[in-house]
C-alpha cells in the first residue's frame, strides 16, 4: 500500500460536531428563554442526520435544510417557535463552537509530517474555515475541500473530481478517513481511494465496507 495523500472528514472525525451542536442549540434555547427538553439533542440528531442523507443523495439542498430543519425539530418536540429564526441563531452559535475530537491534533501532527492532508467536508465553507482555525487544527491542513464551495457533496464522484483537480496524486495513492459510511467510506471506495472508517461507537455492520476500521484516532498512526 503506497499512500501519498490523506483526505479526512471534519465533523465527528476531527471536530466533535455533536458536542458543538449541542452547545450551540442549548445556547440558542437560553437566548430565547425557551425551556430545553431533555431529548432535544436526540431528536435533533435523528432529524439532522436524515436531512443530510437526503442532501448526499441529491434529494434536497442546503437551502431546504435551513428552512425545515428546526421547524421539523420543534414540531416533533412541541416547541412553539419559528424554526427559521432559530436556524440562523443556531448557525451563528455553531460558527464559534469547535471542540476537537480526542486525539485529532496529535493525529494531524503525525499525518501532516508524512503527507499532504486535505480536509474534505459536506458543510459550509466559511464555517469550516473558522472552526478549524478556532480549534487550532488549520495549520496541519494543506487544503480545504467543502461541498458548499465545490457544488457537490460526498459521496458524489463529482465532489472527488474537484478534489483531484488539485491533489497531485491518483485516488489509488490517496486515503479517505471519516466517520460516515455513506459519504466518506462508500464515496471514497467507489472513487478508488483507500478507505479508513473512524467508528468511535463500535457500531457493528453486516460486512466490512472500509479497508480499515478504527475505534480511536490514535490507531490510524499504525496504518498510514
Amino acid at each position: 500500500m503506497t499512500v501519498k495523500a490523506i483526505l479526512i472528514d471534519i465533523d465527528n472525525t476531527l471536530l466533535d460536531f455533536n458536542a458543538s451542536a449541542e452547545k450551540a442549540m442549548r445556547d440558542g434555547f437560553a437566548f430565547y428563554g425557551l425551556s430545553c427538553p431533555e431529548n432535544l439533542f436526540g431528536v435533533f440528531k435523528k432529524i439532522n442526520d436524515g436531512l443530510w442523507l437526503k442532501i448526499e443523495k441529491g434529494e434536497m439542498t442546503r437551502a431546504d435544510l435551513h428552512k425545515i430543519r428546526w421547524n421539523t425539530v420543534f414540531g416533533e418536540l412541541g416547541v412553539k417557535f419559528d424554526g427559521e429564526i432559530f436556524e440562523k441563531t443556531f448557525l451563528g452559535n455553531l460558527h464559534d463552537c469547535a471542540v476537537p475530537v480526542v486525539g485529532a491534533e496529535d493525529l494531524l501532527k503525525y499525518l501532516s509530517a508524512k503527507y499532504p492532508v486535505y480536509a474534505a467536508s459536506n458543510a459550509f465553507y466559511e464555517q469550516q474555515v473558522h472552526r478549524l482555525s478556532v480549534s487550532g487544527l488549520s495549520p496541519y491542513i494543506t487544503e480545504l475541500f467543502v461541498s458548499e464551495k465545490i457544488g457537490f457533496s460526498k459521496p458524489d464522484a463529482r465532489f472527488f473530481d474537484k478534489c483531484f483537480e488539485k491533489i497531485p496524486f491518483s485516488p489509488a495513492q490517496s486515503a479517505m478517513i471519516g466517520d460516515s459510511l455513506s459519504a466518506d467510506i462508500d464515496g471514497g471506495k467507489q472513487y478508488g481511494l483507500i478507505t479508513c472508517w473512524y467508528n468511535p461507537t463500535g457500531m457493528r455492520i453486516a460486512a466490512p465496507r472500509a479497508d480499515f476500521i478504527v475505534n480511536d484516532l490514535s490507531e490510524i498512526k499504525s496504518i498510514f
